[in-house]
């Protein structure tokens, strides 16, 4: 067999509306999900077994088969626990910052274990539905869409149309993480949509996120500062501005760097990454 690489894009929530709660304990969802180039890069290699991550200094990532979303997604797409494929991941997506990038490389993992033993790449809604047992971002990326909202609790994927505008994408990373799990332990109900219908660029997790992070407050100060409008990106902390002009996005970059803070410039992506042959 050939080895095979795949790119993991980050997400952005474009919005976030929570709607109501399953008797289960999860939360429905309404979401509009769009993907950037930041991407975290895997590859799968014949001839032997287990999984390798490459991780910048002080990245705290769970390594073990059983909680790395990689290796889940990995043995799914495989239909078993691999005997003769090591999969390799170099992490460029920062954890826990809301973008994604845990559920991003479960779904790589998962097409590349369906390449592998040649089975179809696309998720029926079945697989979808198994998928979001992992994370509830996988089926969306498991769905190779550019844009798309995503309904229930991840399981529903439709496409939608790319934004117009807002092509290029300044990310501020603070220094803390947040853990999704302890984000929707904080929502209360009146941060909830509910049965209204859901606000363009309306996050239901900002409120609870700003709770447990009152930091996220001087982010936002500062973004606006240079001259952007700032977004949280699902459960945070990342926060984001969009802007169609790229020397405007560079300036905003440029200003939010010399006051300290951690940066990376980035764009919307136009089309799912493809699986490539090494």
């Amino acid at each position: 067999m050939t080895p095979l690489r795949l790119e993991a894009p980050a997400k952005l929530n474009l919005s976030l509306a929570v709607v109501g709660r399953r008797p289960d304990g999860y939360h429905l969802l309404v979401s509009d999900l769009v993907l950037l180039e930041l991407a975290d890069r895997l590859l799968l290699m014949p001839g032997c077994s287990g999984l390798r991550v490459e991780a910048p200094p002080g990245e705290e990532l769970p390594l073990g088969p059983e909680q790395n979303l990689a290796w889940r997604g990995l043995v799914a797409g495989l239909d078993g626990e691999p005997e003769l494929a090591c999969l390799t991941l170099e992490k460029l997506i920062p954890a826990a910052a809301g973008l994604g990038g845990g559920s991003a490389d479960a779904a790589a993992a998962w097409r590349l274990g369906r390449h592998f033993r040649g089975a179809d790449e696309h998720a029926t809604s079945d697989e979808l539905v198994a998928l979001a047992g992992i994370g509830a971002d996988v089926p969306f990326f498991a769905s190779c869409l550019p844009a798309a909202r995503v309904t229930g609790v991840g399981e529903e994927v439709a496409p939608m149309p790319l934004p117009q505008d807002g092509d290029h994408v300044v990310l501020v990373h603070p220094p803390f993480g947040l853990s999704t799990a302890a984000v929707f332990a904080e929502l209360r109900p009146p941060d909830m949509t509910g049965t209204k219908a859901p606000e363009p660029g309306r996050n239901d997790l900002l409120a609870p996120a700003r709770r447990l992070r009152p930091e996220l407050d001087d982010l936002f100060q500062a973004v606006a500062a240079a001259g952007a409008v700032p977004r949280l990106t699902g459960s945070g902390p990342t926060v984001f501005a969009r802007t169609d002009d790229p020397e405007r996005s560079a300036a905003v970059a440029a200003s939010l760097r010399n006051a300290g803070l951690r940066v990376t410039e980035t764009r919307l992506r136009r089309e799912a990454a493809s699986i490539e042959p090494v």
